[in-house]
């Protein structure tokens, strides 16, 4: 698609590094969206795959997509930074590039944005995917800003993969992603948005979710909560204020991480976020049936 947009509604992020033949979905599924007022910002973190070849490929076809390329890996933090740095759209959504919106995600999204000024975020529901498109279960999130503000201590109350951001509630020198921060990066920024609006999640499914058993929080769930449970100290530190029950369930996070190995507490998490056991749906039979 050839567009002469200049400044657009909405800024799309997505950080890529090494997300292999799923970076294709990825991008076409934006590519496909119902709303097309957009910018695709799209940062290859040097990787060693062929993404950066499919991304040049994409963005000659389609004007939308603005391609930029790091000289050496950077980590997800500081290459989302350098792509929200591009940024030219009151809207920023974020977009991981492995993963697949649905083609009305956008749409939505802008849409519930535009009739709430106070919002500050909005998510959505999400449904989750392995390697091979199989559907596996779903992510449900709460839908009100009460809701999502007394869960955000105690666990991750917005997928970050879709996420949309109303920038313009933000001031100029905003800080976005810690540098330093690889993994669970995005829970420092949920308590430094909240100063700013309030959040909230569509009770639409908006997003397929790919869980690969070879990302940080599945191969090390204990290195991803103790990086998370620093991030939730340093908001108390900020004047953030958790109810007494958030700060009992951290407790009982603390016990449980100490005690059981790695690979019971995926099982717990699991049985927590309703994962169930891979069928044989599949993403396109799941979207046509929507249809």
């Amino acid at each position: 698609m050839k567009t002469s947009i200049k400044k657009p509604l909405v800024s799309i992020v997505m950080p890529v590094y090494n997300p292999g033949i799923h970076l294709i979905g990825a991008i076409e599924s934006i590519l496909n969206q119902t709303f097309i007022d957009f910018e695709f910002i799209i940062v290859d973190d040097a990787s060693t795959d062929n993404s950066w070849k499919i991304i040049k490929s994409f963005a000659k076809k389609d004007n939308r997509i603005i391609p930029l390329k790091n000289k050496i890996n950077l980590g997800v933090s500081l290459t989302s930074n350098i792509a929200i740095s591009q940024a030219k759209g009151k809207y920023i959504a974020r977009m991981d590039s492995d993963d697949i919106s649905t083609p009305d995600r956008i749409q939505k999204q802008v849409g519930f944005l535009k009739n709430n000024s106070k919002m500050v975020l909005v998510g959505g529901q999400c449904t989750i995917i392995n390697e091979n498109n199989q559907i596996i279960g779903e992510k449900k999130f709460p839908t009100t800003s009460k809701q999502i503000n007394n869960m955000i201590f105690w666990a991750v109350p917005v997928q970050q993969g879709f996420m949309m951001i109303n920038r313009s509630l933000l001031p100029k020198k905003f800080t976005w992603y810690s540098p330093s921060k690889f993994s669970a990066e995005e829970v420092d920024l949920y308590f430094n948005l909240l100063k700013f609006g309030q959040f909230a999640n569509l009770s639409d499914n908006l997003y397929f979710y790919r869980q690969l058993s070879t990302s940080l929080s599945h191969q090390n769930p204990k290195k991803t909560f103790w990086i998370t449970l620093k991030s939730r100290l340093r908001a108390i530190n900020n004047g953030f204020y958790p109810s007494l029950i958030a700060i009992l369930i951290n407790i009982l996070q603390i016990i449980i991480i100490s005690v059981l190995p790695n690979h019971f507490i995926m099982s717990l998490w699991h049985y927590i976020r309703g994962i169930k056991k891979p069928t044989n749906i599949t993403v396109g039979s799941f979207v046509n049936a929507q249809v």
